[in-house]
């Protein structure tokens, strides 16, 4: 005598479980998958902004310095007298258009000023500035070179460590019109 046993069809507990778990561990590498996206896209939007903002900035600087004469460096004597300066110093004027365009390092902001007017920041408050040095070489009261300003930036975007993009910055400005005394 055979017994018919009937089984159900279905899954058992275990398979249930073994089911279950594989989901599990895949949503969670999923969800880290995504997570690190986001952190990757904020990082490179504070990027293009730090980008777009040092761009402006600085090509903004190096226009007044190309059309500009009685490059200045450092807050010491008259700022409408050339003076080089080839340790480096948070401050440079530049006589532009009859005027004088001052650019310093303020705390965490470059600021420029206009005939000794008020400093405004000309760098965005998301940027953080640590280091700001200008070099001047080749101001005609003192050799015969072709008068040029090196600004060294350096510093961060982003609130949080994770997010933080570093930039570093050089860059060499020179005098357009010929200011050479042979």
């Amino acid at each position: 005598m055979t017994k018919n046993i009937k089984y159900k069809k279905g899954f058992t507990l275990v398979e249930l479980l073994v089911a279950v778990s594989l989901f599990i561990v895949v949503t969670t590498i999923s969800i880290g998958a995504i997570l690190s996206i986001f952190d990757a896209n904020k990082k490179a939007q504070s990027s293009k902004t730090v980008v777009d903002n040092l761009n402006l900035s600085i090509e903004n600087m190096a226009r007044i310095v190309r059309f500009g004469d009685n490059y200045h460096c450092g807050s010491s004597g008259s700022l409408s007298v050339p003076q080089n300066c080839s340790n480096g110093d948070t401050f440079l004027a530049v006589t532009f258009g009859g005027s004088v365009i001052a650019y310093r390092l303020n705390g965490t902001a470059i600021q420029r000023s206009d005939d000794g007017g008020a400093y405004v920041s000309i760098t965005s408050p998301e940027t953080v500035v640590e280091y700001l040095k200008f070099y001047v070489f080749g101001n005609p009261d003192f050799d015969t070179n072709q008068p040029y300003v090196v600004a060294v930036i350096k510093g961060y975007v982003g609130n949080r460590p994770t997010n933080q993009s570093t930039f570093s910055i050089e860059t060499l400005m020179s005098q357009r019109t010929l200011d050479l005394n042979i």
